[in-house]
């Protein structure tokens, strides 16, 4: 039958392929090949005598043998995880491949220092880092964890928010936007904008000073899919833009943009931790987690 160990490690590779729905993705997510996968799968079978996946060329199901397994596998993963914490036995040393999704923004500086940081400190672990702001099926592409600037729109994902984006509504310091300012300094319907979509389009909610909701139009001179395209239409003087504090504070402060209807507030956006389904964590996933959290925490 087998010793302990052995089948915990065929029950995980057996959670990845449920999870994922082939093996090429559950061998991604597991740092292996998909022969090395497909024989972990074949060798739990004999060992439980029962057929538990079927497979086809470019497709793979659970069995009705599969599906009754597969959340036991789920909890014996988890209670054995909590166990070797609980007494002290738990791997110290993470290791493995850590494959993570980030938004193009925060992704390629924020995620991306904290990925260099932790592969330095934990030599065993290969990082993977994936930029898109398009919606993306982590379980198909073996991810261990995404981080997610806006809403989380799919109830199967597990999700934790981090943290929130501060914006400010800002343009070049050089364009000139006194047609679109009233005589008491607010600013009117028609302001040029560079839009970032799709956070938001040409309607841009506002909170005065005394609390009251405004709505401003805008005429979208310029729209973007990506935070940094954004960014460099609004220093270009393409129009005004409600980017993040983090990114354009420093060019406010150097006289390179100026702040527009600063005392107004501007709805924040979340940001969160989202991981596929299923309870087990590698730990090399858990404390990059961790890293990111606390990087996100530190934004201004």
């Amino acid at each position: 039958m087998g010793n302990a160990a052995d089948t915990l490690q065929l029950l995980q590779t057996f959670t990845r392929v449920a999870e994922s729905g082939s093996l090429s993705a559950a061998a991604r997510s597991l740092g292996t090949t998909q022969a090395s996968v497909s024989r972990q799968l074949a060798a739990l079978e004999a060992r439980l005598g029962t057929a538990l996946a079927r497979r086809s060329t470019h497709d793979l199901s659970l069995t009705d043998e599969g599906e009754r397994l597969l959340p036991r596998a789920m909890e014996m993963l988890a209670a054995w995880q909590a166990t070797r914490e609980a007494l002290g036995q738990a791997v110290s040393e993470p290791s493995g491949l850590l494959r993570v999704i980030a938004p193009s923004g925060i992704g390629p500086t924020i995620v991306a220092r904290t990925a260099a940081t932790f592969a330095r400190s934990h030599p065993q672990v290969d990082v993977d880092l994936v930029f898109t702001d398009a919606s993306v099926d982590l379980v198909g592409i073996g991810a261990d964890l995404q981080v997610k600037v806006g809403p989380v729109d799919r109830q199967e994902l597990l999700a934790r928010r981090i943290g929130a984006v501060e914006r400010w509504l800002v343009a070049a310091a050089d364009l000139d936007l006194g047609e679109f300012t009233d005589s008491a300094g607010n600013l009117c319907d028609g302001l040029p904008l560079v839009a970032l979509a799709p956070l938001y389009g040409n309607r841009l909610q506002m909170t005065a000073g005394d609390g009251s909701a405004r709505q401003l139009t805008c005429r979208v001179r310029l729209r973007c899919e990506v935070l940094n395209a954004a960014y460099e239409a609004v220093l270009a003087g393409a129009g005004a833009g409600l980017l993040p504090r983090w990114l354009v504070g420093d060019d406010v402060a150097a006289g390179r943009l100026k702040r527009l209807a600063p005392a107004a507030g501007f709805a924040s956006v979340p940001i969160h931790l989202v991981f596929p389904p299923g309870r087990y964590r590698p730990l090399r996933t858990r404390l990059f987690a961790e890293q990111v959290e606390a990087a996100i925490g530190a934004l201004r």
